[in-house]
């Protein structure tokens, strides 16, 4: 019988023994592994960082849209400057109103309409007068409302005058028995001292230009001979008050 024969050779370890140790050689060429790094991009700037979009120059940084917005600018100036020098130059006087007639019609209803013709007119040789939308009116018996309504919108040429017409509608409260007794009284002529207020915007027109707007306020103070179909002026004051606040 043929013994067994120990192999003097250790066995391997259980979780080794599938493994093999193996290692490579990778041959690198002389040039490639001394060359250094290419250099950055030319179109890259210097303060860009990778990853992020170039920066875009600003829209007043253009030289071309400076210089036109220098013209625009200029050109402005020059248009309003021109404007103040022409207005104080020919320097425009304020217009007047004057009351021409007054008479009420339907004076048994319970708000009559109070009707008033004005005379407008335009002291300037130059210069025209825009009466511009907001115009108000308001008549007035001892502080006492008697009917309201708006001012029209027209225009008025150079050095003229021209008709007017007010609609003025009364109050709801009850008007003040000495003004509806002046109103229905047609045989005996009972005279009123009566007050118009108006607020006027009013635009000055220089050549074809329209200029800043001023709100004017007309105070007629006048007294009439009777408020019935034959009333008649006797006498009034329109002047021209502190602008309203």
């Amino acid at each position: 019988m043929v013994s067994a024969i120990d192999d003097p050779t250790p066995a391997l370890h259980p979780s080794t023994a599938g493994l093999r140790s193996e290692s490579y050689a990778v041959d690198v060429p002389n040039d490639e592994a001394r060359s250094p790094p290419p250099p950055p991009a030319n179109n890259a700037s210097a303060s860009e960082t990778p990853g992020q979009p170039p920066q875009r120059r600003g829209f007043f940084s253009r030289p071309r849209v400076v210089i036109t917005l220098l013209i625009v600018f200029s050109i402005l100036s020059f248009a309003v400057i021109s404007l103040g020098i022409s207005y104080l130059l020919l320097s425009p006087k304020n217009p007047r109103l004057l009351i021409s007639k007054i008479m009420v019609t339907h004076p048994w209803a319970n708000q009559p309409l109070v009707l008033i013709s004005l005379k407008a007119q335009n002291p300037n040789n130059r210069v025209g007068v825009c009466y511009e939308t907001g115009g108000t009116a308001a008549l007035s018996y001892k502080n006492k409302t008697v009917a309201t309504g708006l001012f029209p919108t027209f225009f008025q040429g150079k050095k003229g005058s021209r008709a007017v017409g007010l609609v003025l509608r009364a109050a709801k409260k009850k008007m003040p028995r000495q003004v509806r007794n002046s109103i229905l009284n047609t045989t005996t002529k009972l005279p009123l001292s009566l007050n118009l207020t108006m607020n006027v915007p009013v635009r000055m027109k220089i050549w074809t230009t329209k200029i800043w707007i001023e709100e004017l306020m007309f105070d007629c103070k006048f007294k009439v001979n009777t408020l019935s179909n034959s009333s008649r002026i006797v006498n009034q004051r329109c002047p021209i008050v502190a602008t309203p606040k």
